[in-house]
């Protein structure tokens, strides 16, 4: 069985940013760029943007809360093909 995480681009754009994703108790939003590096932030369980975070810190979290590197590098894909601003 695999991890389950959630990406929602609607929900993420709607927070003016790329994507929402949830992934095991945890949500985070990704705000890509195409000119300038990528944004990334935490959340409440409300989803509430709370603060922006270090692009290592976001990607520790998903290894954390991921199982396995496979569904590290899906995650990483999935993310990357939203809105760019």
């Amino acid at each position: 069985m695999g991890m389950a995480y959630e990406i929602d681009y609607a929900a993420g754009e709607s927070a003016g940013c790329t994507s929402k994703i949830t992934i095991a108790d945890r949500i985070f939003y990704v705000k890509l760029f195409a000119n300038n590096p990528s944004r990334f932030f935490s959340g409440d369980q409300k989803g509430i943007i709370q603060k922006e975070i270090s692009k290592a810190e976001f990607e520790l979290w998903i290894k954390i809360l991921a199982d396995n590197e496979t569904a590290v590098t899906e995650i990483q894909k999935k993310l990357s093909k939203g809105k760019t601003y």
